[in-house]
């Protein structure tokens, strides 16, 4: 047993029944997933748990993000009372990450607002009005990364760290640096954190509430001209939006052929009241962001189809739907598209923008784990430099490059196609089945077969936790802080006792 195939045809050798009708076995894979989620979040099994990296994007401001200002060798701001829009004097290599700044603060002669959406390398639009003195030639602003979002598939953090890897920059035995120590709930409020805070390194995090993107609603599709899609093929397409660089639940999916030769799609995004859904460029009188603004889209298509006859052959499989295109030696050609939130309909030209292999589909309710690093990380191991080509087009950008170390619990994989395979160890497949099985037994009413299916459940992962159950060592303490009416004899910034 090593597969979703393997495990719905036990279940149906266990029940004696099995139809061959697609949506019996649909829903049989519904089942086996519920159960594999159950199993799967039960503990912190080894098997469970996902090293990976977290960059750290320090502060922007005029004299450091300063590469095309010329002999000024400052980029200044124009900011102008009562106006969202902000001004720079100079292009920055780093503000087109969008998916870096949107949503993060700019202070701005002392005041915070955010970044709703960034127009370009040398523009971006506040989400209010500005509060402060009109300046053509502001010095006073700095973009500031305060907020991290987790990877899309973290359940659970935890670690985080400064290591000395993967940049080599220490020497000695010991790490200088040690890890974040994640903080209690309301334990930033008890101990009154400086939100801004800034050093080399984290000494903690804060956990952030949960930030929720609007899901996506509903799209049409009509046949475009100048593709290169074989007539009467079937493709399955959905859509989700793009937030402060959060994706969102995804869109209701729509079926189109191709019948009018070899050409293309067009895929037009929709709300339930058939309306476009698109953002209207900036207007000066713009007081508060307008809908849909810094809502960009990204599109999906079902790997899980017969092209010939449009039927599906499992649970749908969604994959990114890329850039592509007739050049392939491009670092935009495998990127996901990303549509602007300004313009309400993408045209897909090429077949090999839905490449079987691109990334699959992670979040599914919109919903985005993020931390602050306490103090906020304002140090860099090295300056990666910038490299233009021959004829003075930005290849490389310049970028200030750390990174942290993290360790979490991921969520699973779906089990979508026949040939998926639980992400655990093969001789505990079996336990979902029996899960399976037991809700299966449940829902027709027989309850003696459904107890004993959780008895062999409930005794097998006895097993299965001597043998995978990660240990996790905390170092909570209680009680050690006693507060009066200010911070006492607790050391704000650095989180220890003063005597």
């Amino acid at each position: 047993m090593a597969n979703l195939k393997s495990l719905r045809e036990k279940v149906k050798n266990i029940t004696d029944y099995s139809p061959e009708l697609a949506q019996f076995n649909d829903q049989m894979d519904e089942l086996l997933n519920d159960a594999y989620y159950d199993l799967w979040t039960r503990k912190r099994w080894r098997f469970s748990t996902k090293l990976g990296f977290l960059r750290f994007h320090v502060d922007m401001f005029g004299t450091r993000d300063n590469e095309n200002a010329g002999a000024a060798g400052v980029v200044t701001a124009a900011v102008t009372a009562s106006s969202r829009l902000v001004t720079f004097s100079a292009a920055m290599d780093r503000l087109p990450q969008v998916n870096v700044w949107e949503g993060q603060p700019i202070s701005i002669q002392d005041q915070e607002y955010t970044i709703s959406r960034i127009e370009n390398s040398t523009s971006l639009i506040i989400d209010r009005d500005f509060e402060g003195t009109t300046n053509a030639a502001d010095t006073t602003w700095v973009i500031k990364k305060r907020t991290y979002d987790l990877p899309e598939d973290t359940l659970e953090l935890l670690y985080l760290g400064h290591r000395d890897y993967p940049y080599n920059t220490t020497a000695g035995t010991q790490n200088p640096f040690g890890k974040s120590t994640g903080l209690f709930p309301r334990r930033e409020e008890d101990v009154n954190l400086r939100v801004d805070l800034k050093r080399s390194y984290a000494e903690a995090y804060i956990p952030q509430p949960v930030y929720f993107t609007q899901p996506a609603e509903t799209l049409t599709t009509e046949t475009q001209a100048g593709g290169n899609f074989a007539l009467n093929n079937y493709y399955e397409l959905c859509w989700a939006f793009i937030k402060d660089g959060k994706i969102s639940a995804l869109s209701d999916p729509k079926t189109h052929k191709i019948t009018e030769g070899a050409t293309g799609i067009r895929v037009r995004f929709k709300s339930w009241d058939g309306n476009d859904i698109d953002s209207d460029t900036f207007q000066s009188a713009d007081t508060f962001a307008q809908p849909w603004e810094g809502y960009r889209k990204t599109l999906f298509w079902n790997k899980n189809i017969d092209r010939a006859t449009g039927e599906r052959l499992g649970l749908p499989c969604w994959l990114a739907v890329i850039n592509g295109g007739g050049v392939r030696n491009l670092e935009s050609y495998i990127q996901p598209v990303v549509v602007a939130d300004t313009v309400a309909f993408y045209d897909i030209l090429n077949t090999n923008q839905l490449d079987n292999g691109a990334k699959r589909y992670i979040e599914r309710d919109g919903q985005h784990q993020q931390i602050r690093p306490y103090p906020r990380v304002d140090g860099f191991d090295f300056i990666q430099p910038r490299v233009l080509s021959v004829g003075g087009v930005l290849e490389q950008p310049k970028d200030y490059i750390r990174e942290g170390v993290i360790r979490y619990m991921k969520k699973p994989n779906d089990m979508l196609l026949d040939t998926d395979s639980p992400e655990m160890p093969v001789e505990f497949h079996q336990l979902i089945a029996y899960h399976a099985l037991e809700n299966i037994y449940l829902k027709l009413g027989q309850q003696g077969l459904a107890a004993n299916y959780e008895k062999k459940y409930l005794t097998e992962i006895k097993n299965l936790e001597r043998r995978y159950v990660d240990k996790i060592d905390f170092q909570a303490q209680r009680g050690q802080f006693s507060f009066g009416n200010s911070m006492g004899s607790l050391d704000g910034t650095t989180l220890r006792r003063l005597n």
